[in-house]
């Protein structure tokens, strides 16, 4: 090398003798089942979910169909990781379709890291059977000299390198602050055996009479509400509150026009399921409204979320 003459920067290094990419490969799929159960909140998760989904499925699958070196070359083996991932995903998910676990995400993540993991073992398997030239091999040898290279060159470089890093960085604060979806609260009365039928509908004055509430936060955040339930007619609306923090454990007589509330509170996707017991003190026609509110605002008909029920007491 010339006096005064800057050496080239180089970076050189081979995985062949033994297959680290595949271990990997396991790891990574180890690594996300923890961070699903113990930090799901984690933007490392996010990041290694989307590799998880979208390129190691394919790569393991890749290794152990083809565990030479000379099968097929690099872009092919990156492109068949991609397209393999993208058809190996779905169809492990229709098959989870019909067993008793269904499409959820503990299976799906239980299914696709099982998938991982046994196809790494093969790919392994096959490509220590290998004499060691003929071994699938990541080689790495990149050489920058920017001594030699001309003015244009060096900007060039420069540039590609600061897109890539800005590539980087955008893609991160995207998979960092995802995009928040519509707010809204799902409020729902169903029968006595769960199922949107068999609701009380003709009563005598003090029976007994059994309603489930389900109640389920899209507000991407904590929520507070209050659930009034009221009975009034059709002519009239004139509402006073009974009591909050009512023990819904127990069956509650019901007089016309006067409210029993409770307050809870929900994180995003969470359930708020309980079943309400009741009975009516008057005879009448009545309407029986079940009145969702965010936050502590007072009892009333203008509310967030109201469904009820018409009841024909005798």
């Amino acid at each position: 090398m010339e006096e005064g003459k800057r050496a080239p920067w180089r970076v050189k290094f081979e995985i062949r003798d033994t297959p680290y990419d595949l271990a990997a490969c396991a790891l990574l799929a180890l690594i996300l089942v923890a961070l699903v159960f113990y930090a799901p909140d984690n933007i490392v998760r996010q990041i290694i979910g989307l590799v998880f989904v979208l390129f190691l499925p394919g790569y393991a699958a890749t290794a152990a169909l083809f565990p030479e070196n000379d099968q097929i070359d690099g872009i092919e083996r990156v492109a068949l990781s991609f397209g393999l991932s993208i058809a190996i995903v779905p169809l492990i998910g229709l098959g989870l379709n019909f067993t008793p676990w269904g499409i959820r995400l503990d299976p799906i993540l239980a299914s696709v890291s099982a998938f991982i993991i046994a196809a790494s073992l093969v790919g392994w398997y096959r490509r220590m059977r290998l004499p060691s030239d003929e071994r699938f091999a990541i080689s790495v040898n990149l050489e920058l000299d920017f001594g030699g290279m001309p003015l244009i060159d060096k900007i060039l470089t420069i540039g590609i390198v600061v897109m890539l890093v800005a590539s980087v960085v955008v893609l991160a604060w995207a998979v960092a602050t995802p995009r928040v979806g519509e707010r809204f609260t799902q409020l729902a009365i169903l029968g006595p055996g769960g199922m949107a039928t068999d609701y009380p509908r003709n009563l005598t004055i003090g029976q007994e009479a059994t309603v489930l509430l389900s109640v389920k936060s899209f507000e991407h955040r904590v929520s507070t509400y209050t659930m009034a339930i009221i009975l009034t007619s059709a002519t009239d609306n004139t509402t006073s509150v009974d009591s909050y923090s009512v023990d819904w454990n127990q069956t509650h007589p019901l007089t016309p026009f006067h409210a029993i509330a409770q307050n809870f509170t929900l994180n995003h996707l969470e359930y708020y399921n309980t079943t309400f017991e009741f009975s009516v003190t008057s005879p009448g026609t009545w309407k029986l409204q079940f009145i969702l509110m965010i936050g502590d605002e007072p009892v009333s008909q203008d509310s967030y979320r109201e469904v009820h029920l018409w009841l024909n007491v005798t």
